[in-house]
């Protein structure tokens, strides 16, 4: 994970209350599967805002942090491909 990334992951576990393992960090490769480990965690808690609540949430996080285009932030987007994230 580069510098990039792992502010990202830091950013997304503050504000969904969530902790995101390094193990597990280090397979999420598209902004969808970081949307979906969230969705995850939230249920397991028993929290139960919708799927599009938190694609949202995790997309401004995204564009926040790596500077990028809203519009270049898809489900199928590569972090290091796609964005550019280091």
């Amino acid at each position: 994970m580069g510098l990039d990334t792992v502010e990202l992951a830091i950013a997304v576990e503050e504000h969904f209350n969530i902790e995101i393992n390094d193990e597990d960090a280090a397979k999420l490769a598209t902004c969808g599967s970081l949307a979906d480990y969230v969705m995850k965690c939230l249920r397991a808690r028993g929290d139960t805002r919708s799927e599009d609540d938190v694609w949202t949430q995790v997309k401004e996080t995204i564009v926040e942090q790596l500077g990028v285009n809203p519009d270049e932030v898809t489900r199928g987007a590569k972090f290091y491909e796609d964005l550019g994230a280091g």
